[in-house]
């Protein structure tokens, strides 16, 4: 009969060569894109009221499904002193989220980047909220190809197409203000665009390796 060091050994030993199982293996996070302007609750009873706006195709990491909501958060940046709005990078224009007044307590600070071309603070924050069960896309390229043929056919009516990259991400910004509602387009419509043509601008290759 074997003893019971042994047996001990052969038991180690068989757990080094099993595989982990895959309940054991973290779960990779489900994110997906909102394909419009959507509002934020921070609760998901019947009377919850808008707690603010998604812009669109902002990143969602989707937690939990609920009936017809979703448990969902984002992570995003805003200056110092203006909580209320969210950008996706520091001192990068792209809209993420506009929250109202008395939602701002709810930002989870991350951490603080001071940007040294304009010594502005900026703070890395997450928010926990929900949305209404809605489409939402796991792909950003299905929104680009969207943007990019509305682009192509609406912001080539009244002068040349713009190159994206001859602008930066805060210029474009400013330019769609002005253009974008020449288009006659819906206010989501111009929204895409403008934060399509913004990862396609001149600076826009910062954003892989700016502060994360």
């Amino acid at each position: 009969m074997a003893s019971r060091s042994a047996l001990l050994t052969l038991a180690l030993g068989l757990l080094l060569i099993l595989p982990c199982s895959p309940a054991n293996s973290a779960k990779k996070a489900e994110t997906a894109f909102t394909t419009r302007l959507i509002p934020f609750f921070l609760s998901d009873g019947d009377d919850a009221k808008a707690a603010g706006r998604l812009d669109i195709a902002t990143q969602l990491e989707i937690l939990e499904r609920k009936g017809k909501w979703l448990r969902v958060k984002i992570t995003g940046w805003h200056q110092d002193g203006g909580k209320r709005v969210m950008f996706e990078k520091p001192g990068k224009r792209i809209l993420a989220l506009i929250l109202k007044k008395s939602a701002v307590s709810h930002l989870q600070r991350l951490r603080t980047v001071i940007l040294p071309e304009t010594e502005i603070t900026w703070h890395k924050a997450e928010l926990t909220g929900f949305i209404k069960k809605t489409q939402l896309e796991p792909e950003i390229s299905t929104l680009w190809q969207k943007a990019e043929d509305l682009f192509s056919t609406r912001c080539t009516v009244c002068h040349q197409r713009r190159i994206p990259d001859k602008y930066t991400i805060n210029q474009w910004r400013s330019l769609l203000k002005v253009m974008g509602p020449r288009t006659g387009l819906p206010k989501a419509n111009q929204q895409l665009i403008l934060k399509y043509l913004q990862y396609q601008a001149r600076d826009a290759k910062e954003l892989a390796s700016g502060p994360k």
